[in-house]
């Protein structure tokens, strides 16, 4: 896997590129792998400390100007960097660009244009458009000369578009952004400051953030990044101990919503009312999969305690969850059908109330004309 994605990264249709492979830790061939390429790959190891550890290693001896991560997994298109680094060069008061991205898995390409599924818990709002997330747009062809690969890929891509704006409102409400195709301008990275290694799920939506509250950015609907998919991803939650996987991650990123929502006092009582609908949802999040989880009876009790607690916390934010709470306290052994159920009422719901806003507007302007 890890060929693959060097080898994308030497096949860049930008003149000059710098790569890093950052071995965290690892206990395969990685090294062998990597050594193959001799001086047109730098190597380093380090002791595991995880992504945001393995990332700051990157970024504090990268040479470059601009920076990108790259996944073992995941390859780049050969357009990627050639058509970043150009959008950065071209729009000064941008301090990162991302762009739109691929699925693969072991058959082959699952959709070129993949972001909006991968996102599809953000995206099935119809109101939450690239247009409604940025403040403008102009088409890719009027930014900057083309890579002529991507042109060759799609020869539709300058009638694509590049998006500006200033996200963070939005992206702490919604994961609208795929973080894999993000290039950064490393001036940026110094500002900021290094990720935070005690995160370690959502590591990259906690510096996402970081940078948005400071920072426009450029979004390019062309897809850079090619996201392989398989059953051994961490960011699977499927199999024996996917529920926990699941519990942890909905945790995380409720500890980091939290942090950045109400790091700023000002902010918090702009947004009080958004923030307390956002910080409700997490919170039934987080209690979803402690209801769920597997083990032992005990376990179990202990975990429905505490899937209360957070729903106590919905309630506390205007939006109570009467029907999961309920649930909460049924026997063990029907907890799950009861939860489940819960839950396919509220996406049924949820549904509905999708359809209704895709009609409502329609319905406003047939009034106009």
């Amino acid at each position: 896997m890890v060929g693959d994605a060097i080898d994308s990264a030497l096949q860049q249709s930008l003149a000059t590129v710098e790569v890093i492979v950052v071995d965290d830790g690892s206990t395969d061939d990685t090294e062998t792998a990597v050594r193959r390429y001799g001086d047109r790959v730098r190597y380093v190891w380090t002791d595991h400390g995880g992504v945001a550890h393995a990332r700051n290693v990157g970024a504090r001896i990268a040479r470059g100007r601009y920076l990108t991560f790259l996944d073992s997994d995941d390859t780049l298109y050969g357009y990627a960097l050639e058509l970043e680094a150009g959008l950065l060069d071209r729009f000064a008061d941008i301090g990162l660009v991302c762009a739109e991205m691929s699925g693969v898995d072991h058959s082959g390409l699952i959709a070129r244009y993949y972001l909006k599924t991968y996102h599809r818990s953000a995206y099935r709002d119809p109101s939450l458009t690239y247009d409604s997330i940025f403040d403008s747009s102009v088409p890719l062809q009027d930014a900057q000369p083309l890579p002529r690969v991507l042109l060759q890929e799609q020869a539709d891509a300058g009638e694509r578009r590049i998006y500006f704006g200033n996200v963070f409102d939005i992206y702490l409400m919604n994961l609208v952004l795929c973080q894999n195709t993000v290039m950064y301008r490393k001036s940026v990275l110094d500002q900021v400051g290094e990720r935070n290694v005690a995160v370690k799920h959502w590591q990259e939506v906690d510096y996402l953030l970081r940078i948005t509250r400071r920072y426009r950015i450029g979004f390019a609907d062309v897809p850079t990044y090619r996201m392989r998919f398989h059953p051994g991803q961490l960011s699977m939650t499927g199999g024996p101990t996917g529920t926990d996987i699941w519990m942890r991650k909905q945790q995380i990123l409720l500890r980091v919503v939290k942090r950045h929502a109400l790091a700023d006092p000002g902010y918090y009582r702009i947004h009080r009312r958004r923030i307390h609908r956002q910080l409700a949802h997490l919170h039934r999040a987080a209690a979803v999969p402690m209801l769920l989880a597997g083990g032992t009876a005990q376990a179990r009790r202990r975990r429905a305690a505490c899937a209360r607690l957070h729903l106590a916390r919905c309630a506390r934010y205007g939006r109570p969850a009467w029907m999961l709470h309920a649930a909460s306290l049924a026997p063990v052994a029907i907890r799950d059908v009861a939860v489940r159920g819960v839950e396919s009422v509220t996406q049924w719901c949820r549904g509905i109330a999708s359809s209704i806003s895709n009609v409502t507007p329609a319905m406003s302007a047939s009034r106009v004309h």
